[in-house]
């Protein structure tokens, strides 16, 4: 059952990977595309927990780190997406009670573009990256917020599901046995 929902979470961080790098360059306003790897983090974060979003954004942030054509340090994404998935997934542990409803995704969306931006800005600051541009940065967050929010408006629920799906199944069949 594990070993499912890891593969299936795996299987969605390579894609996103690979849309992001291949396709979403190519609509960029201002520099900034649709982040994919960090919206995927964040449903997995909103479908399994804290642990689950900190691993997967390191996972997707490494993948982004060293897929072509990165230009910067590696683990600056790897460090931000971590730490953003694990901040989502401490939302949805916060609201056990019930699930996040739709604007509390868009919010947790609009926060974690913002925070793993703002660490992997400082990283590179920190680094002394001459593509870090404090004077853009509002601008940088603006547009990628946008972007997030638009893209996880399709994303996060058909993550979800997928997540849910296989989860269920699986455990519907284990449980079938059992009896």
């Amino acid at each position: 059952m594990i070993a499912l929902r890891v593969g299936l979470a795996a299987l969605l961080l390579m894609l996103a990977v690979t849309i992001q790098t291949s396709v979403l360059t190519n609509i960029a306003v201002a520099g900034v595309t649709c982040d994919l790897v960090l919206i995927v983090v964040i449903a997995l974060a909103l479908s399994r927990g804290p642990e689950w979003g900190a691993i997967a954004g390191f996972v997707g942030g490494l993948l982004l780190d060293i897929a072509p054509p990165a230009d910067h340090t590696a683990g600056r994404w790897a460090l931000a997406l971590a730490i953003a998935g694990y901040v989502a997934g401490l939302i949805r542990r916060e609201t056990s009670a019930g699930p996040v409803g739709p604007l509390g995704v868009a919010l947790t969306v609009v926060f974690g573009a913002g925070l793993s931006l703002l660490i992997y800005s400082a990283t590179g600051a920190l680094l002394h990256d001459p593509s870090v541009d404090w004077g853009q940065f509002g601008v940088r967050i603006g547009i990628a917020a946008g972007y997030d929010v638009v893209g996880a408006i399709v994303v996060i629920p058909l993550v979800m599901w997928l997540m849910s799906r296989f989860t269920a199944t699986r455990e519907r069949r284990v449980m079938t046995r059992e009896f």
